[in-house]
């Protein structure tokens, strides 16, 4: 049993059975986040931390420190969830780390986008990553991609600030008043949008598009 386990067994009245399905249902995730940080394999937000702090009647340092932070990095391009990270105050929230010294960078996995990228707001932020910063490539922040979502997979993005379309890159996007992750090409005078599989969805005049970020790298079916 690690920490975390025994923390929700004390919280659960000395009864471990349960305990992740009722904390999942009191922070509104999933059953199978729970289990994810219990393993080690995810780590809580700030934000998360700190209701669990709330919950447990403990100082939020010390919830942090139920769940060992992860520094290992695999010797290739990431695609596992050994990435993840639980970041302390001196750099939660705040992709600027980008600019220190060091080997790694703390990069956010943000649940929502605004329009106002690359800023973001606490409650924007789902989990921290650990990057090697030669991998990062001026990456920001993480986001899901909704359509491999939709089809049974957990694909995520990294992206750099961008205000420029770049031809035959997966962006991020606003468009028709939501944020969009698509490849865009050109032809004739109209933007053509493809989801990052290939498939067409839309052509739109250049006018309708802002660009905020292009994709640097992809992190295939994270569970």
């Amino acid at each position: 049993m690690n920490k975390f386990e025994k923390q929700l067994e004390r919280w659960n009245g000395g009864i471990l059975r349960g305990a992740q399905a009722k904390l999942a249902k009191i922070l509104q995730v999933s059953t199978a986040t729970v289990a994810l940080w219990t393993t080690g394999k995810r780590r809580p937000s700030k934000g998360y931390l700190a209701r669990m702090a709330q919950l447990f009647a403990m100082d939020p340092f010390d919830v942090m420190r139920l769940f060992p932070p992860l520094t290992t990095y695999p010797e290739t391009a990431p695609r596992t969830a050994a990435l993840r990270d639980a970041q302390d105050a001196s750099n939660a929230y705040s992709a600027d780390i980008l600019a220190t010294e060091g080997n790694s960078v703390s990069i956010p996995l943000l649940h929502t986008v605004s329009a106002r990228f690359p800023q973001y707001e606490e409650s924007d932020v789902a989990e921290w990553w650990t990057f090697p910063r030669r991998a990062a490539q001026g990456g920001k922040c993480l986001v899901a991609d909704a359509y491999a979502r939709a089809r049974g997979r957990e694909d995520l993005y990294l992206i750099r600030p961008s205000a420029v379309l770049e031809e035959g890159q997966i962006m991020l996007l606003q468009a028709e008043g939501t944020l969009q992750l698509k490849r865009v090409r050109t032809e004739n005078g109209q933007i053509l949008l493809f989801f990052p599989d290939g498939t067409l969805d839309k052509r739109l005049p250049p006018a309708a598009i802002t660009p905020l970020g292009t994709a640097v790298q992809k992190i295939t079916n994270v569970f």
